[in-house]
């Protein structure tokens, strides 16, 4: 799961009034492309190191580490891979995910304390920057996920991405936790009294974003719009993807789409997304990898973190195996 879908969940919480929304009754828009467009996309994706698979393990000598790739929101499917799990939980020395619970704490007094973190206390507006055109849209989305216009109006761009990271149908899961996989296995180990560690400050996330220029911060939301329309069905791809365990193919049909529909010339639009691509992925993939490696010295360890972060030559399992691990794939 995206680190876009991570940060609606750990920030949109936050503020987000408690409502009950519709069930999602989205497609798999995977399903429905002809089937040359399908397979010429498949093939792009495959080229990538690891392009299928949520579970792997990566041995060298007696250092062991076990990789799942989590999506933050819950669905029964998930019971059935964390039973397979818990043998390996209840043996590890430590689990490594994204952001414990204490860290999800942090971020939100954090936000409570510093509001300027994610509104606009003076100069432009989203209106006034977006123009009339592209606010009608993003006002009109926000509203359906609970943000009254009047507070819109003044969030920063970064902040508004976030929320637009999951569809109106599915905030209904912001009212508790993000009860995923991840949240699953920490509570696993919380029974085996196995501890559970951080891979990033609890201001990691936001912190990809605040240090982003502005222009960048309006050019991503912008870039974002298109698929607005879309929104139920393509949660429902990466729902379908994920339990296929074809993550990658979701991660460059989305790439693919984005540029496509993108109101910026295809240059621009594909320098927009590999933008976003090495803020969320890319440069958090190669922060964790030292403190992963340090772990897993003379150790039996877990790490668990968003599905995206697994593939491709910049993906965690291709810059471990670079350290000289063995990588396997493992029964999901």
């Amino acid at each position: 799961m995206t680190t876009t879908f991570r940060l609606a969940f750990a920030l949109a919480a936050f503020l987000s009034p408690a409502a009950l929304w519709a069930q999602c009754a989205g497609q798999d828009l995977l399903a429905a492309m002809p089937a040359d467009d399908f397979a010429a996309l498949e093939a792009g994706s495959e080229a990538n190191p690891y392009a299928t698979g949520n579970r792997y393990v990566a041995t060298k000598g007696d250092s062991i580490i076990h990789f799942v790739g989590t999506l933050h929101v819950h669905d029964p499917r998930m019971d059935a891979p964390l039973e397979r799990l818990r043998t390996v939980i209840a043996h590890s020395d430590a689990i490594y995910v994204e952001a414990t619970e204490a860290e999800q704490q942090q971020l939100k007094s954090e936000i409570a304390k510093r509001p300027d973190l994610i509104f606009v206390t003076e100069g432009a507006t989203l209106p006034e920057r977006l123009g009339k055109e592209d606010w009608a849209v993003l006002s009109g989305e926000l509203a359906a996920r609970g943000m009254p216009a009047v507070l819109a109006s003044k969030l920063r761009p970064w902040y508004a991405t976030a929320i637009l990271g999951l569809p109106p149908c599915a905030v209904k899961e912001l009212g508790g936790q993000a009860n995923g996989l991840d949240k699953m296995i920490m509570d696993a180990a919380a029974e085996a009294r196995v501890p559970v560690h951080a891979l990033e400050p609890y201001d990691a996330a936001i912190r990809v974003f605040t240090e982003m220029d502005e222009a960048d911060q309006l050019d991503i939301l912008r870039s974002s719009l298109p698929l607005l329309s879309e929104a139920e069905n393509v949660y429902e791809t990466l729902i379908d993807s994920y339990f296929a365990e074809k993550n990658r193919l979701f991660w460059e049909y989305t790439r693919e789409r984005s540029i496509a529909e993108s109101p910026e010339d295809p240059e621009t639009a594909a320098a927009d997304f590999a933008r976003m691509e090495d803020a969320l992925l890319i440069r958090r993939n190669y922060s964790w990898i030292d403190p992963i490696l340090k772990a897993a010295e003379g150790n039996e360890i877990i790490v668990a973190v968003g599905a995206a972060h697994l593939s491709g030559v910049n993906g965690i399992l291709a810059l471990v195996e670079e350290h000289g691990y063995r990588i396997d794939r493992e029964s999901f």
